[in-house]
This record gives structure tokens, sequence and C-alpha cells, in this order.
């Protein structure tokens, strides 16, 4: 058999920032990996979670010999380490055929498949293009018509995104290709409130997609409108095979929009949890604030649930209606419902976003104001970043708001300028903003109870992130 490595390159080969440098889970590639291994001998290589170096790296891909590697690549922000991974993997034997897929590539394939070292680029859900690729590569049919990216002589061919209609067909991740308790025994990053509720815990995600179409969100491009789901049962029956190998204790949704999936999926998976004594805590990172009621909440409590992150994004009714978009009619009722939430003893964490092109600085205020009222345990605030492939990068390429290089946006620092603030205004406000609600004298020791660290430890971390704002 021919022999493949699924990789994820180390983000430390070209920054080591805190607040966006982190684990990423494997389950991406044991998928993948799960999905070609009776056709190819398969090897992953998680350079970023065991921090390899580049000679390390290099010696690993030398040793293997492999004839395919494939890179996944979660963010545009580290989309640099593909180019040096490729580069890696060229330069230790040019004939090995390199694929590259995840957000990066599926958002941003107009940039990645100019280098000249990738041979495919895969778009959208790969599960099976990437095994119709291998197939036809190990010299059996033909290659595939949707999910690809590739160069033919000077042209470039661009196929239709692949989307898995059926994700209850797609096999478990390949577990056993990789070391999973050193996986299951560390948080993704160092620090944060969306701590495990208790280790070993498992990060899963058991949809695709979100019908929503927020300006800022770059699903609707990788996964689409239409919301699939696994098969409830088979989701119990893998936590159930973790829970009895690994001794699984908590779990971590990271679904994008959980309670969307029809045939009320999430209902009947909370069910099945507690019928068959599941018995796992955990927290959805994720979940529509207006979906929630008080049966579904008691149903949530009861199948293990500790916590739930909202995503309410704006404090002003324009912004979250003209320019993200957001389905939320009345925020009048956002207080209540989490008054709803923190009634079943569940923490609430919220996210909001500030500096949208069109976003005038008092209803960014506006913003503000909101998320210190609005009653939530924690409050996230994040700067709009115009990702590729979202409404919010047309509207700030066109008009011309962009600040800085599109190709290298980060998470952490404004982007986008207008006529009454700038980025640099932006992502002071957000910086200081954040530090005076969450860690008032008031809030800063529930604060050190979501996070899992003393209070002096925060201090800590809150000296690092003022420290290391670039101004």
């Amino acid at each position: 058999m021919k022999k493949m490595v699924f990789a994820y390159p180390n983000q430390r080969w070209i920054k080591n920032d805190p607040n966006t440098t982190w684990d990423l889970y494997p389950s991406t590639l044991c998928l993948l990996a799960a999905m070609v291994r009776d056709i190819v001998d398969v090897k992953i290589i998680d350079a970023h979670f065991y921090n390899l170096s580049q000679d390390e790296f290099k010696k690993i891909i030398g040793d293997y010999s492999p004839d395919y590697v494939s890179f996944s690549i979660l963010t545009s922000e580290y989309g640099e380490t593909l180019d040096i991974g490729v580069s890696i993997v060229k330069n230790v034997n040019p004939n090995i055929i390199v694929i590259a897929g995840g957000v990066h590539v599926t958002t941003n394939y107009e940039h990645v498949v100019k280098s000249s070292q990738i041979d495919y680029c895969v778009r959208g859900e790969g599960e099976y293009v990437l095994r119709d690729l291998i197939t036809f590569l190990n010299g059996v049919g033909t290659l595939p018509k949707v999910g690809l990216v590739y160069k033919n002589g000077t042209d470039v061919i661009v196929q239709e995104r692949a989307i898995v209609d059926d994700l209850s067909k797609i096999p478990w991740p390949a577990y056993d290709l990789i070391d999973l308790n050193a996986y299951l025994t560390k948080p993704l990053r160092d620090f944060g409130p969306q701590r495990a509720p208790e280790y070993p815990c498992l990060n899963i995600v058991t949809t695709r997609g979100c019908p929503f179409g927020c300006s800022f969100c770059q699903v609707e491009q990788i996964n689409g409108k239409k919301v699939r789901s696994r098969d409830p049962e088979d989701v119990i029956n893998e936590l159930l095979f973790l829970k009895a190998k690994y001794g699984l204790k908590s779990l971590i949704f990271l679904d994008d929009n959980l309670l969307m999936a029809p045939n009320k999926y999430a209902e009947k998976l909370f069910t099945r949890m507690i019928e068959r004594n599941l018995n796992l805590k955990w927290i959805g990172m994720a979940f529509a604030l207006f979906l929630l009621n008080d049966e579904l909440l008691e149903l949530m409590r009861k199948s293990g649930c500790v916590g739930i992150n909202v995503a309410i994004e704006s404090g002003n009714e324009r912004v979250l209606k003209e320019i993200i978009y957001k389905p939320i009619k009345d925020l009048k009722k956002v207080p209540e419902i989490i008054h709803k939430i923190k009634s079943k003893n569940l923490f609430c964490i919220a996210n909001f976003v500030i500096g949208f092109p069109g976003e005038t600085w008092d209803e960014i205020r506006d913003t503000i104001k909101f998320a210190e009222g609005c009653g939530a345990d924690y409050i996230k605030i994040f700067i709009a970043v115009p990702l590729k492939g979202t409404k919010l990068y047309k509207i700030a390429s066109e008009n011309g708001y962009l600040s800085g290089d599109s190709d290298s946006l980060s998470w952490r620092y404004g982007s986008i300028t207008s006529n009454e603030w700038t980025s640099k205004d932006v992502s002071i406000l957000r910086a200081y903003e954040w530090d005076r609600i969450n860690f008032s004298r008031e809030k800063i020791q529930r604060t050190a109870e979501l996070w899992g660290l003393s209070i002096e430890d925060l201090q800590k971390i809150r000296k690092i992130t003022r420290d290391s704002l670039k101004i």
C-alpha cells in the first residue's frame, strides 16, 4: 500500500500568541484518516500539539517516506504555516503529492492554489472528495467532479464546494492512530472560561451548517446553510465507547448551531443521553439564545449540561438587523432568557462583536453597555474581522474599509476603519472594556471560578493581555 500523512503544521512556526495559538482537536485528521485507511497506510502528525520544530517535522516525513501528505489549516491567520509545511515536504521529496484542506483553504482557495508546490486543494467538506482523489491517484477510477481546486497547466480548475448530505454514513474518527488520552486530558488552550467541566474531556461536532448567514461568519461558505446532523444513537454509541475505553467524563459541543438541526435533533440527543445513562458533564459552545425555553433548558440540565455560550453579537438593534443579519428580534428579552439559563444552575457566556463597517461609535458603545448589563457570567468581546468569503469581507473591501492586508488578518486586532473610528480605537476599546466588565471587584471571583484559576493567576493573564496589545 502507498503511504499517506495527515498533518497539522505547528502554529508556533510563525508566532506564539496566547490569545489565538491553541491546540486543534485531532478529530478532523482522524476522521479523514478513517476514510482512506483501507486504501493507504496512514500516519497522523500533529506538529502543533507536540510542538515539533521544522527540522523534527522534516525528519518524521523523511523517515516515513509518504506518497501523499494532506495538511489541514483552520484559520487564515496561520495560513503561512501551510506554506512552511509544504516546503518542508517538497524538500524531502518533490514527488510527494501535497493536498491542502480546511477552513483556510476552503475560503481562500484562490490564494492557496497559487503555490506551485500544492498539488490539490480540497474545497468544502472533504471526506468523500479525499477518498475519491486518493483512489484516482492510486490508479483506479476518475478524478472527483466536486470539491477540488487544482492547476491544469496554466489553468486553475475550480470545482463546486463539496457537502456531505448524510453525516451518519461517515465512520467514527480513527482514534486508534493517535494517543487520544493525551488530547482528552489537556485543554486546547492554557487558559480561558470555556474549559472542560472535567477531564478526560472530548471536543465533538455532531452537526454541520447554519441557516442564518451572519455577515461576519464563514460557516455558510464552509458547510452551507442546510443544517445536517448525525444519528443521535450513533453519537451516543461513540460516546459510550470512548467512556468505556478512555474514561471519558465530559464533553464540549463545538457545533456551530446545535439547536438548529431539523427534526428536533437536539431534544432527541439530550433525551437519549439521559435514557442511556451517559452521565457526562457538557458545555455548548454556540447556542441560539432565542431557541431556548424552560423545557429545553431543563432537558439540557438533566442530560449533564453545566453551561453554554450564546451569541448575541450586538446591543444595537439596527446593527443586528442591517449589518450583522442576526435574527434576534427583541434585545429586551435577552436578559430574561439569560436569567432562565442561570436559574437552571448553568453558567452563561455571551459573545459580542464590535467594529463593523457602517457601525457608529455610539452604536459600538451601545453594545458595550448592553453586554455589561445582560446578566451573563462572562462577556467575550470580539473585533469584526472581514474573513474571506463572508458578506463582511465583500462590504469592507468594496467600500475601502480595510486598513490592512486582507491575507494576514488577525483575530485580535481591528482591520476595519470608518469616518468615526479607526482600527486602533476599536482594538483598545475591546481590550479595556473586556477587562473592566469581567474583572471588576464584584465579578472577578466568578470569573476566576469559570477560568479555573486563582485570582492571582488571573491577574497575571490580565496584565499579559494588556501588555501584548499592539497599537
